[in-house]
């Protein structure tokens, strides 16, 4: 085959790549079990609150020690081990423990998705992570309340993907790594027009927070009266949102609203 023809055909299946994408959001198809190792308790609090309100995962183990998750391996039959591992990049310490972590995690649990986190990330930190086999690397300020769809995502897009968040991008440039030809970029939240940011504000503390009207008009330092119209018109943008999402029908009002805040942009099921 000829160096053009090659060119093309790659452009080709870039193409088919892109027109190949996860548009539902898997509620009823996708059950994952997940365990988080964080030294930092609000973080570990706050990640479990979110994936407690996502019907997609089972938050089976919160802990700051790696040591309580392999004793509750020996605890668990197989078929009760968590699918997804979210590990604290930082808890680690020390040159190549990134790596043993990982290594060790995916050894005591076979086919464990391993989603890295960082408050910060160096690049020997992200290098570990990729040697060590992790699925993907996420800055915890990029995902935030989105961590829900950003695990949907890592388990049901092309496995051969490394995924990373937009705050890794530039490190990973500077990086040489097989893996890192097959990168994926998690996209960003889904935009409804029309939801403004105070809108969006209101809801969040309403629906996902779950904040009374009473304390978000002392939070926003505006009236009762004002809060509960902002929410009473997200909810009204929220749906009225065209997504090709299956909604059980027993999910609330405040579950929807919250998938569909959460969401992210839809992407493609290949490596880009």
């Amino acid at each position: 085959m000829s160096r053009r023809a090659r060119v093309r055909e790659r452009k080709g299946g870039s193409r088919r790549a892109a027109q190949t994408m996860v548009r539902n959001c898997g509620i009823g198809e996708v059950d994952l079990r997940v365990a988080i190792i964080d030294s930092d308790r609000y973080a570990l609090n706050a990640i479990n609150a979110y994936l407690a309100w996502d019907r997609r995962t089972r938050v089976v183990l919160k802990t700051d020690s790696l040591a309580e998750l392999s004793a509750k391996l020996n605890e668990w039959s197989e078929l009760a081990y968590p699918h997804v591992a979210i590990l604290d990049a930082n808890y680690v310490d020390g040159v190549g423990g990134l790596f043993s972590a990982i290594s060790e995690l995916r050894r005591s649990i076979p086919g464990v998705m391993v989603i890295c986190l960082a408050q910060i990330a160096d690049l020997n930190t992200i290098y570990e992570a990729i040697n060590g086999g992790a699925r993907a690397f996420f800055l915890k300020d990029d995902l935030r309340l989105h961590i829900g769809w950003a695990l949907y995502f890592s388990a049901v897009v092309d496995k051969r993907c490394f995924f990373i968040s937009r705050g890794l991008v530039a490190a990973c440039k500077k990086l040489s790594h097989a893996r890192l030809r097959d990168t994926k970029l998690l996209p960003g939240p889904r935009n409804y027009p029309g939801l403004t940011p105070r809108l969006r504000e209101a809801i969040i503390l309403y629906a996902i927070e779950g904040m009374r009207p009473r304390l978000i008009a002392h939070e926003m330092g505006i009236s009762e009266i004002t809060v509960r119209d902002y929410i009473k018109k997200a909810y009204r943008i929220l749906e009225s949102a065209a997504d090709d999402c299956d909604y059980p029908a027993d999910m609330s009002q405040q579950e929807v609203a919250f998938m569909r805040l959460t969401a992210l942009d839809a992407i493609a099921i290949e490596c880009d």
